[in-house]
């Protein structure tokens, strides 16, 4: 955050033109926050070797990639069917990016902070979903300086209470995902998908930060989110009875 921060002072400091530098500068800043989650997991957790941090980041279950493709299905399955299939002009170009961009440089990096590390140690005071309410919450509040920096984008028209709530929402299925895979790559990568599709598919983003349902059809929107909700948490708790009962 406090790279954000400076990036911020940066924009709101500097000439109205800026220069090369400076814009680089600014941007190196801002994306180099994203970093912060992994980067403090990896100190906490004391992974100071090369071959460490690889094992951390690249972690999980064998039989992970089932339960990827589960959430991710259905989160396309939910979008697409909502905005009609209808997405921005060269989506089909746009998107392979977008998703390594995520992947590499910006949101999906958070997850080896919040679900690999703070999720799990919320859990060993409070049961699935109070950690997750908590995570989500910690998550949006963390984002809090990109409503002052809008050199990318420009969120003043977005609501953040409601961001709060698509955090909420988003740390269910993540905490899901990541309890049954013990990955926080595939969690990188569900979370990248889902910052992809907000950018690509027609409707979405404002469905999700203004509850604007002008571009889309409601019901496949307010019909699949709580059911892939209601299925993170069911997940979440039959994990745990099933962790319980094996360890009894």
């Amino acid at each position: 955050m406090d790279l954000e921060l400076l990036a911020i002072l940066l924009k709101n400091l500097g000439p109205e033109n800026p220069s090369t530098v400076h814009l680089a500068l600014e941007l190196s800043l801002y994306f180099l926050s994203f970093f912060g989650p992994l980067l403090a997991s990896l100190i906490v957790l004391k992974k100071r070797s090369f071959k460490a941090s690889l094992s951390f980041i690249f972690s999980g279950k064998k039989d992970s990639w089932p339960y990827l493709l589960i959430f991710g299905g259905a989160l396309i399955a939910i979008f697409v069917l909502a905005a009609g299939g209808r997405m921005i002009a060269n989506a089909l170009v746009i998107s392979p990016l977008m998703f390594i961009i995520s992947i590499i440089l910006s949101g999906g990096l958070e997850e080896f902070g919040w679900r690999s590390f703070l999720q799990p140690a919320l859990e060993k005071k409070f049961s699935f979903l109070p950690a997750s309410l908590i995570t989500g919450i910690i998550w949006a509040i963390w984002h809090i300086p990109l409503w002052f920096y809008d050199r990318l984008q420009d969120r003043s028209q977005y609501s953040f209470p409601l961001f709060i709530v698509t955090c909420i929402i988003l740390a269910i299925w993540l905490a899901a995902l990541y309890k049954k895979t013990q990955s926080a790559f595939i969690c990188n990568l569900f979370h990248s998908l889902f910052n992809t599709l907000n950018l690509v598919v027609i409707g979405i983003s404002q469905s999700v930060f203004s509850l604007d349902f002008s571009q889309i059809n409601p019901f496949f929107y307010l019909g699949g989110i709580p059911i892939l909700t209601l299925y993170s948490i069911y997940l979440g708790y039959q994990t745990d009875k099933r962790k319980n009962i094996s360890s009894d």
